[in-house]
């Protein structure tokens, strides 16, 4: 059996979870300099200012393990509450038949009350991390989908029929589809004025206050937050589209393009705005259809519960509901905190590290 501990992170320990991180998966990052950016800036700028990592390291002190919690201030019923956000879990691959993942967790879990976080939780794409967490006491809460809206269905045909004479005969209506999926559905509203800006100004700020009012249980999101997560992020360039009335802010979109599961994708990392305000709604995916087409992605996408109240918008825009999902798993005191109805929650990429 091999030999190590678990601890907490000292400061020089972030160049050794870089190097973990390179050797698990080499393709993220180029440089371990540019994981160091993005580590420093998802836990030490966080604006929450609470750092719950723990790392295993060898009797070398080499760093094999890594286990965090990136801290987001969280409305629930109108109460403020931090959780946090369980990622960036690596385990070096001599060291995957210990015990060490689960020890790490475990203790992760025990110890996150004395850091201020009120619960935990995690979207998860993957069966079996979803298995290890279901035996850590975290508990299912609901199933969050990827909607999205193609555009190019000949390249989306192949990937999933590879049968090359039924594609060639396929391929006078697909042309057709593309056509129609090409076309914009979503009408604008003259008064309403769409504008790319480089940053969350002060404005911001009344527009979130009265809209996360809508959504029973959210991540916090501030001028301060967004411009965190979206403008000082160092390794992903965002684009921001904003909706404005008279000048007053009433909608955004966060945009980025990313490959995913082998696709050109633009996501719709974030959006928000009033569900009595479809017009708002149809004008930001407008907006976002308009950049699809000028980029030639092969989809746009979108993270939300199927209960979301901004669905309704998505659906008549024809963002359509693929096989893709993320489970929303949930670890809480014993205490119970508070009422976790699945359909309250509103949740988007905004909540996860990697989009």
């Amino acid at each position: 059996m091999s030999e190590y501990v678990i601890r907490k992170i000292k400061d020089e320990d972030i160049l050794g979870i870089a190097q973990l991180h390179c050797e698990i998966w080499p393709d993220d990052f180029k440089e371990n300099e540019k994981y160091i950016l993005f580590w420093k800036w998802l836990f030490k700028e966080n604006p929450c200012s609470i750092q719950e990592v723990l790392v295993g390291a060898d009797t070398k002190e080499k760093i094999i393990a890594h286990c965090s919690l990136a801290p987001f201030r969280f409305l629930i019923n109108g109460r403020l509450f931090t959780a946090g956000f369980i990622c960036q879990l690596m385990v070096n691959e001599n060291f995957r038949k210990e015990l060490l993942f689960p020890e790490l967790e475990v203790r992760l879990l025990k110890e996150y009350k004395d850091s201020s976080i009120d619960f935990v939780y995690g979207l998860i794409n993957k069966p079996r991390i979803v298995k290890a967490h279901l035996a850590f006491g975290f508990k299912k809460i609901g199933i969050f989908r990827v909607y999205a809206r193609p555009y190019k269905p000949t390249g989306l045909v192949r990937h999933f029929i590879r049968n090359r004479v039924l594609n060639f005969f396929l391929k006078p209506i697909l042309f057709l589809l593309q056509l129609f999926l090409h076309f914009s559905w979503c009408t604008n509203k003259s008064n309403l004025e769409i504008k790319e800006v480089n940053h969350f100004d002060l404005n911001f700020d009344s527009f979130l206050i009265g809209v996360q009012k809508f959504f029973p249980i959210s991540s916090l999101r501030s001028s301060e937050i967004l411009n965190w997560r979206f403008v000082r992020s160092p390794d992903r360039k965002y684009q921001i589209l904003v909706v404005k009335e008279e000048s007053s802010v009433c909608g955004y979109a966060v945009l980025n393009r990313m490959r995913m599961k082998g696709f050109d994708v633009l996501n719709i990392v974030d959006i928000l705005f009033s569900p009595n305000r479809i017009d708002v709604g149809k004008r930001l995916l407008n907006a976002v259809h308009r950049e699809a087409l000028k980029l030639k992605v092969e989809m746009s996408a979108c993270l939300l519960n199927p209960h979301d109240p901004l669905l309704p918008v998505l659906k008549r825009c024809i963002y359509l509901k693929t096989p893709e999902s993320f489970l929303l798993v949930l670890h809480e005191p014993k205490e119970r905190l508070t009422d976790f109805d699945f359909e309250k929650w509103h949740l988007t990429w905004f909540d996860h590290d990697c989009v």
